[in-house]
């Protein structure tokens, strides 16, 4: 599968996904660009929602590895992917605050359905016998 990122995040979507979830090493590539278009399918094209979904895409990866450690004389080597799958939820979870500060939900009236003929009151919920 395609991996590309131009290093251009205002010159399209998937490379702005990349920019916020840290997806821009050519030598460590997490998600591939299908991955990175649906999620932006899936979330219309919020930017910022889709490259947190990305950090928990990469996170559950993570998750599914265990946490290793070998050692051959005085060289040691180690993996600490619970660490790593750690650091890409706080990042989306991050990404969901900007996302909110970036476009903060709006209420949204819809005149047509509410025609203002609703005469409301107080107890106008409560049970009435028959």
């Amino acid at each position: 599968m395609a991996w590309t990122y131009s290093g251009d995040p205002a010159g399209s979507a998937r490379d702005k996904v990349r920019f916020l979830c840290g997806d821009v090493d050519t030598t460590n590539q997490q998600l591939n660009d299908a991955e990175i278009l649906f999620l932006l399918s899936e979330w219309n094209n919020d930017a910022y929602v889709s490259a947190a979904c990305a950090c928990d895409a990469i996170a559950g990866k993570y998750q599914s590895k265990a946490d290793s450690s070998r050692s051959v004389g005085d060289l040691s080597i180690s993996t600490q992917n619970s660490a790593t799958a750690k650091g890409f939820q706080d990042r989306a979870s991050s990404l969901r605050a900007q996302a909110l500060r970036a476009s903060p939900p709006s209420v949204n009236f819809d005149g047509v359905a509410f025609d203002g003929t609703y005469a409301f009151q107080i107890d106008m919920d409560g049970y009435v016998q028959p």
